[in-house]
């Protein structure tokens, strides 16, 4: 009897393993990837304080960057510049922190003769342009200067940066004070460029985007001879009406 049971086994395991070979593998679900809402779009920019409605910023070189008294300057023109706002600073200053008017003294009493050399060659390069109202020109030059750094717009943050200045200054010696003068004004320069990159900014953005006309090509059109005037017709050349009916 135990003989007649052992087929019954093997088949049994045959049918076992081949059912195990017909079994899907198992294939894990999709990833879950997590969706999250877009950044909120960034506010819109600001007027920068003291800016109003038709307030001009100076016009802008090809790099981008704005026109300001100084670029393009001579050694002695950077060390006058220097004077020059630093001297704004001193005048203007008392009703936005002061801390300016004391160190400016201090600093033109050291150093008379570097600031007188650095005057009198800044007005001889003038001279050298031959041109006949250079001295005009000059002159026209220093009030821009002063205009530029005497903004009511910009006067507080300009003091603060005049307060940074003066602090230091004083202890640059002559020989150096050219290179020092170069960066000084970049420094002093910075809450204008700020400003005025502020404003265009409120100002781009708030501007009626109005697209150009569109650019129609105009192709001057080719003279067009002119035929000859046909003849008049005259009573003589007429063709005569010939009566449909009744007596001529």
């Amino acid at each position: 009897m135990a003989i007649r049971g052992l087929p019954v086994v093997s088949v049994t395991i045959g049918l076992a393993a081949s059912l195990a070979g017909c079994t899907q593998p198992q294939v894990p679900p999709p990833a879950v990837v997590a969706t999250l809402p877009p950044p909120p779009a960034p506010p819109p920019p600001a007027m920068p304080e003291g800016g109003y409605r038709d307030y001009q910023t100076p016009a802008q070189r090809s790099d981008g960057s704005y026109v300001t008294p100084n670029f393009e300057m001579t050694n002695a023109a950077a060390v006058w510049h220097l004077r020059g706002a630093l001297n704004v600073a001193a005048l203007a200053c008392d009703q936005a922190g002061g801390g300016v008017l004391e160190g400016y003294n201090a600093w033109i009493k050291a150093h008379p003769a570097a600031l007188d050399a650095a005057a009198q060659q800044y007005l001889h390069e003038w001279e050298e342009t031959g041109w006949g109202d250079w001295r005009d020109a000059y002159e026209a030059q220093q009030t821009r200067l002063y205009n530029f750094y005497s903004q009511q717009t910009i006067r507080v943050a300009f003091c603060a940066a005049a307060r940074n200045e003066i602090g230091t200054v004083a202890t640059v010696a002559d020989a150096d004070l050219p290179a020092y003068a170069r960066a000084a004004l970049k420094r002093l320069d910075k809450p204008f460029i700020d400003f005025y990159t502020a404003f265009d900014a409120w100002r781009d953005y708030y501007a009626p985007k109005v697209p150009p006309p569109k650019f129609v090509a105009t192709i001057p059109e080719e003279p067009v001879e002119a035929s000859a005037p046909s003849a008049p017709v005259t009573s003589a050349q007429s063709v005569p009406v010939v009566p449909t009916g009744g007596t001529p």
